[in-house]
């Protein structure tokens, strides 16, 4: 946990760890003052913990990214009239100012889809899957991009675009897999999504091999 309770601390706040694990104690009433933060591994989790304590700080909150990660938190706070930048890497948002409550259409989890994704492309000859409304946040494809790069037979339709997060059907049909090295710079975009993957990697023809995927080691 000391990988949010650092920059939290650094804020103001009040977070300890018992040795950087919970259980944790968190103090309130604390002034939070607006950071810049580089994060040392790409992550959306601590990405969007800061971008939300920084509503609350003085000042604009700045988070730099190694790599891209899934950005529905900066999106969604777009949504809720809380304009958040983001530029060759750095998202930040300044903080004092109000949310404004709207309606939203939430589509569904894409990491919820992938088993199914998988599970379509492995099926014997003649199956044929449609997944419907499924979200297609471009920080979020990647496990698409993976399984298409091993042979997968994925058609995307019905794109369309709600309340700044896209959405569209998916359809799967079964195909013969083959091993790849997975391009390193698909790993944050589909780093939910591994445990599927590997069930894909399992069923295909030869050795796939991924690098680069620290942040695996602090996944559930």
């Amino acid at each position: 946990m000391l990988r949010v309770a650092r920059p939290l601390n650094a804020m103001g706040a009040s977070v300890e760890t018992d040795c950087g694990r919970p259980p944790l104690r968190i103090g309130g009433n604390c002034e939070l003052v607006a950071i810049d933060y580089s994060m040392p591994v790409a992550s959306a989790q601590v990405k969007s913990c800061l971008m939300l304590a920084g509503l609350y700080a003085q000042g604009a909150t700045t988070v730099i990214e190694p790599a891209p990660t899934r950005d529905h938190t900066e999106r969604m706070l777009n949504v809720f009239n809380r304009p958040v930048k983001a530029n060759s890497g750095r998202v930040s948002l300044e903080g004092g100012r109000p949310l404004q409550g709207c309606s939203i259409n939430v589509p569904a989890d894409i990491s919820s889809a992938a088993f199914f994704l998988v599970a379509g492309t492995i099926a014997r000859q003649g199956s044929d899957l449609l997944i419907k409304n499924v979200g297609m946040n471009p920080t979020r494809t990647g496990v698409i991009d993976i399984l298409r790069l091993m042979g997968a037979n994925i058609d995307v339709i019905n794109l369309v675009n709600v309340e700044g997060e896209p959405s569209a059907d998916i359809r799967v049909r079964p195909a013969r897999l083959t091993g790849i090295t997975i391009p390193e710079h698909l790993v944050p975009l589909a780093i939910d999504e591994f445990p599927a993957i590997f069930v894909a990697a399992a069923c295909a023809q030869g050795e796939t091999l991924l690098t680069g995927a620290e942040e695996l080691r602090v996944k559930e």
